[in-house]
C-alpha cells in the first residue's frame, strides 16, 4: 500500500525539475477504451458510442422544431462570417494565392474553390459545424494535380458521423488518436469496416471533456428534449381519444327478431346477429373516416355519439414549453421561442446576442485551428515543400463578419433620450449610420432624403430641437462646449471598440 505521505526531501524530488528531462509523459491519458470505444464516461446509453450518439442526435434535430430551428441559426450565424488569406510578414505570396485559390477565397471567390464534390468555404464551415452537434466529424481527404494551376489540390469528403464506430489510439503517452474505423452496410461491423487514417483526414472535435469522442451541444438538453417529445406524444393521444367521442350502437332485439324471423317462424342465427353487426361496423368506420356523410339504418338500431369530459391540453403544453424554453436557452437561441411566450425584455436579448457573437467567433477559431494544422499544412508542404515554417500562410477571417452590436443599440434608451432631450442632435448621417447597423436599405443622398432632410425642409431649413430652444432660452449656454460633448459620443459610438 502506498504512503500518502512524504518526507521535505522526497518532496522536493516530486517538485523540482529532475536533472534529466523526461522525454515521455508520465502515466496514461486515463481515457478508458473497450473495443475502440469509450467507456466510463457516459451513464445514458443513447450516447454511450459514436454511432449510438449520432443516430440519436440525428433524431433530435428531425424530430423538434426548436432543434432544428436552433441548428438552422447557430448554423447560419458561423456560415456568414468570411474567411480571408491574411497577409502576415514573410508570408509567401505564391503560398497564399494557391490557399486562397483552394479555397474560393478573394480574386478566386466566383471559382467556388478546388476541394471538390461542390465544397465552397459556406460547405465546409457547415460541415465542420456539423461537430457542435454531434461532437465530432471526419472529412476525408483525395488529392489530384491540376496541370494548368501546376498544384495539387485536396479534395475534402464529408463521412456522417452515424457511420463512425471505433477509435484506434496510441496505447501510451498521449493516447493520441491514429484512426478511424468506419462501420458500412447493414451487416457490416468494425473487423472488415474501412480505417481511416488521421493522416488522411480532417477531424474536428467540439470540446475536449470527452476526448476522442467530443462534446455535442445537445447531449445536456437530452432529458428536456425527451420530457418535451414524452408531453407532446401524450397530448395528441389526449386529443385523438377525446376530441373524437366513441360511437354508441343499440339493438333492439325484439325488433330484430321480427325484421329477420325466418318464413318459417325460427329464430335468427347467430350467423345473421354477426354479419348485422359487422355490416354497421364497417358503415360506422366510412362515417368516422369521412369517406362517407350520413348513415342510413333500420329502426331496430339506435346511434349516439357519448361525449366525455373536457380535456384541457393547457398543463401539458405548458410543461412540453418549459421544456423546449429550457433547450433553448442552453443553446442561446432562447429568442425564438418569444413569439411564443409573449416577447422578452431588452437586456435579455442583448445578453442573447452578444453571447452567440462570441459563441461564433470561438468556434470558427477552433474550426480554422484544426482546419490550419492539419489539411492547410499537408497543402502547403505537398505544394510548397522548401517554404520555411514562417513563409507558411494561414486562413483566417474577418471578426466584424460575426457580427457587432452597435453602441446606440446596446444603450438605445439613452440614446433616445440624448436626441429627445437635445443633448445629442441627430443628423442625416446618424440616421444613415443607423440604418447601415440595421440592415436597412440605405437611402441615396440626392435622390431620397432620410427623415431629418425632409423635417429641415417642410421648417424652412431649421430643424427645431429641444437643444435649440434651449440654447434660445439660456444664453449663457456654449455650443462649441455642447459640440465637443457630442462628438465624444459620436466617436464612441462610431468607433471600432472591442470585438
Amino acid at each position: 500500500m502506498s504512503n500518502y505521505w512524504r518526507t521535505a526531501g522526497q518532496a522536493k524530488d516530486l517538485l523540482d525539475l529532475p536533472e534529466e528531462l523526461p522525454t515521455r509523459p508520465a502515466g496514461y491519458y486515463g481515457v478508458n477504451m473497450i473495443g475502440g470505444k469509450i467507456s466510463g464516461f457516459e451513464h445514458n446509453h443513447q450516447f454511450s458510442s459514436p454511432r449510438k450518439r449520432a443516430t440519436m442526435v440525428t433524431k433530435m434535430l428531425r424530430t423538434s422544431p426548436v432543434l432544428s430551428l436552433a441548428e438552422d441559426l447557430i448554423t447560419s450565424r458561423v456560415t456568414a462570417v468570411r474567411l480571408t488569406v491574411p497577409r502576415h510578414p514573410g508570408v509567401s505570396e505564391d503560398a497564399a494565392q494557391a490557399l486562397e485559390m483552394w479555397l474560393g477565397l478573394g480574386p478566386y471567390e466566383d471559382s467556388g474553390g478546388r476541394m471538390g464534390d461542390g465544397m465552397t468555404p459556406d460547405n465546409l464551415i457547415r460541415h465542420l459545424m456539423s461537430a457542435k452537434f454531434y461532437g465530432h466529424v471526419l472529412l476525408s481527404e483525395s488529392w489530384s494535380y491540376n496541370r494548368d494551376e501546376k498544384l495539387y489540390f485536396c479534395h475534402l469528403h464529408r463521412r456522417h458521423q452515424m457511420s463512425m464506430d471505433t477509435y484506434i489510439t496510441e496505447r501510451e503517452g498521449s493516447g493520441r488518436l491514429l484512426a478511424v474505423t468506419q462501420r458500412y452496410g447493414q451487416m457490416g461491423n468494425a473487423i472488415n469496416g474501412r480505417v481511416l487514417p488521421m493522416g488522411e483526414s480532417l477531424w474536428f472535435v467540439n470540446g475536449v471533456s470527452n476526448w476522442h469522442d467530443g462534446e455535442s451541444v445537445l447531449r445536456p438538453v437530452y432529458p428536456h428534449w425527451r420530457s418535451a417529445t414524452l408531453r407532446y406524444r401524450l397530448e395528441d393521444q389526449l386529443a385523438n381519444k377525446y376530441a373524437d367521442p366513441p360511437t354508441v350502437c343499440s339493438l333492439d332485439m325484439e325488433q330484430f327478431y321480427k325484421f329477420a324471423n325466418s318464413d318459417d317462424g325460427s329464430p335468427p342465427s347467430r350467423e345473421d346477429l354477426t354479419a348485422e353487426i359487422a355490416g354497421l361496423a364497417e358503415k360506422l368506420t366510412g362515417l368516422h373516416s369521412e369517406e362517407s356523410g350520413h348513415l342510413i339504418l333500420p329502426s331496430f338500431w339506435s346511434v349516439e355519439e357519448r361525449a366525455r369530459h373536457n380535456y384541457d391540453p393547457t398543463a401539458l403544453l405548458a410543461s412540453a414549453s418549459h421544456h423546449e424554453r429550457v433547450c433553448a436557452e442552453k443553446l442561446f437561441v432562447s429568442t425564438l421561442l418569444q413569439g411564443r411566450e409573449g416577447g422578452g425584455s431588452y437586456s435579455m436579448v442583448k445578453t442573447q446576442a452578444e453571447l452567440a457573437i462570441t459563441g461564433v467567433i470561438d468556434t470558427v477559431q477552433s474550426m480554422l485551428s484544426a482546419l490550419n494544422r492539419q489539411t492547410v499544412r499537408r497543402f502547403l508542404s505537398v505544394n510548397f515543400g522548401n517554404l520555411k515554417t514562417s513563409e507558411y500562410p494561414y486562413v483566417s477571417f474577418d471578426r466584424s463578419s460575426a457580427g457587432k452590436i452597435p453602441w446606440w443599440q446596446e444603450n438605445s434608451d439613452a440614446f433616445a433620450s440624448f436626441v429627445t432631450s437635445g443633448i445629442l442632435n441627430a443628423t442625416p448621417e446618424d440616421e444613415r449610420a443607423i440604418r447601415a447597423a440595421s440592415d436597412l436599405p440605405p437611402i441615396p443622398d440626392d435622390e431620397n432624403p432620410t427623415t431629418l432632410d425632409r423635417q429641415a425642409n417642410a421648417s424652412g431649413g431649421r430643424l427645431k430641437t429641444a437643444q435649440g430652444q434651449r440654447e434660445a432660452q439660456r444664453p449663457g449656454a456654449s455650443p462649441r462646449r455642447q459640440n465637443r460633448f457630442v462628438n465624444r459620443l459620436v466617436q464612441r459610438g462610431s468607433g471600432d471598440g472591442d470585438d
